[in-house]
């Protein structure tokens, strides 16, 4: 399962846009400054990826278009703002994209992309499915086919926002065993469930040792933290203290609760993902992370990460999970720093601006080029680009080098010497002005003693004393 690309109409910060993502990768990185619109399109994408699980009913598992999710637009009159919602329009989501991993070249129907949409058109309607029936009907197919025992293959759907470490879902009982369907329960909630994970992990952990028999299951998701946190060596569920307990490389022994903001995090996303893939794929065995496809999005994927880790997660999470399409965004450099060509969407950019007449027809098989190459798509990877050629030419930060503090200083001095020359020509009462506009430019600075004294001489060369400085010369 994959989606190629993505066209947003009216929705949140965009009146039209179009997004087109690498269909020769599996990692698609969202970067751009606050405010350009990354969250809007995960959110869309999870609006959009949930039309698989319309048929589904499991709790949490869809996502609608919301009211509050309409444009605002921004209108003045006589100079008092109002924030205008664009009803006339509605809001509407259209993707195109591929089930063919799901159906391993079994079914030929599936063997081209199909295109759906969904929409929001007044504020008294629902989000519609009508032009989601191809999708949405694949997605019944599939639960049917769980109903009746097969061994259908489940793609992995998940969601993760910027508050999945302290906005925890609360613990709802569950019934044990569930249906493979449980695998979707709370999936594009961008809070997190870790207690979903915990429960199933704990349970399948007892039966291990209680039946004296390895589910592979389990190890499916040893393996995939293994993979994607740095040093850890195992994770088990201790039942004399009932947390989940990690074991590192040099011996050390913690438990979820004591382990760092980072580790913690990423923790709960490989070991989330991984148990979805094997609940939802349990015919699988130890093989469920690799060899579940699926879409996961993740908002701020270097939240909380150290740079030395924010290097290499991206590679980690592509090779733990090889079939899964990862789109997230990310203020990194050190992100950024580990992609490949044709893997970054930078939003500061116009290339995703839609324009009328682009939205794809709905509903329907689409002959599709997975061969065109991503919107911006540069020429090479970044991996051989340094931090500063980043952040200054992809990022556009200038003079990365320099701290802000720095560069604030370097402002002030330039500020500083430019009055200075009007200094020289100004009258007697023009330089008494100057003379205060200085010192306040200089004031945040003055525990810079060199660079204090070094202002305050280039003012007293100049002439332009203060009344103290005039008595005693």
């Amino acid at each position: 399962m994959k989606i190629y690309e993505l066209y947003i109409s009216n929705f949140r910060k965009f009146t039209k846009a179009r997004f087109r993502f690498n269909a020769q990768s599996n990692v698609t990185v969202l970067i751009g400054d606050n405010a350009t619109g990354k969250s809007a399109i995960l959110n869309s994408l999870s609006i959009m990826i949930s039309s698989y699980l319309l048929d589904f009913k499991v709790p949490g598992a869809v996502r609608h278009i919301r009211k509050d999710e309409v444009h605002l637009k921004q209108v003045v009159h006589d100079g008092v703002a109002s924030l205008e919602p664009q009803w006339s329009e509605g809001v509407a989501l259209s993707c195109i994209g591929s089930l063919h991993e799901l159906y391993q070249g079994d079914d030929s129907t599936f063997r081209n992309a199909i295109s759906w949409s969904r929409e929001l058109t007044s504020e008294a309607s629902k989000t519609t499915r009508i032009n989601a029936k191809l999708i949405t009907g694949a997605g019944k197919n599939a639960r049917m086919a769980v109903e009746q025992g097969e061994g259908v293959l489940l793609p992995v759907l998940a969601y993760y926002g910027t508050g999945r470490l302290w906005h925890s879902k609360k613990d709802i009982p569950l019934a044990e065993p569930d249906s493979r369907a449980i695998g979707y329960r709370d999936c594009l909630d961008p809070a997190s469930n870790h207690n979903l994970f915990l429960k199933w992990f704990s349970r399948l952990e007892l039966a291990s040792i209680q039946k004296r028999k390895k589910y592979g299951v389990l190890e499916a998701v040893r393996e995939a933290v293994r993979q994607c946190i740095p040093q850890c060596s195992n994770i088990y569920f201790d039942f004399e203290f009932n947390q989940l307990m990690t074991e590192f490389e040099d011996g050390r022994l913690l438990g979820f609760d004591n382990l760092s903001d980072g580790y913690r995090n990423m923790l709960a996303i490989v070991a989330d993902i991984s148990h979805r893939a094997a609940r939802l794929n349990p015919h699988l065995g130890s093989d469920a992370a690799v060899n579940t496809p699926g879409i996961v999005l993740i908002d701020e994927i270097d939240l909380h990460l150290h740079p030395k880790w924010q290097r290499i997660i991206v590679n980690n999470l592509r090779e733990a999970f090889p079939k899964v399409q990862f789109i997230v965004s990310t203020h990194s450099p050190f992100i950024i720093q580990s992609l490949k060509a044709g893997e970054v969407i930078d939003l500061n950019a116009t290339s995703h601006l839609a324009v009328e007449g682009q939205l794809p027809q709905a509903g329907c098989l689409v002959d599709y080029d997975a061969e065109q190459p991503a919107e911006p798509s540069p020429a090479k990877g970044f991996s051989e680009r340094s931090i500063e050629d980043i952040v200054e030419d992809v990022m556009g930060i200038g003079l990365p080098s320099r701290s802000a503090r720095l560069e604030r200083m370097y402002k002030v001095a330039e500020k500083y010497y430019e009055l200075l020359d009007q200094g020289s020509k100004a009258s007697g009462e023009e330089k008494e002005k100057l003379k205060a506009e200085l010192d306040q430019l200089s004031a945040p600075f003055s525990e810079n003693v060199a660079y204090h004294a070094f202002l305050e001489r280039k003012r007293i060369k100049a002439g332009i004393l203060s009344q103290e400085e005039k008595e005693t010369q």
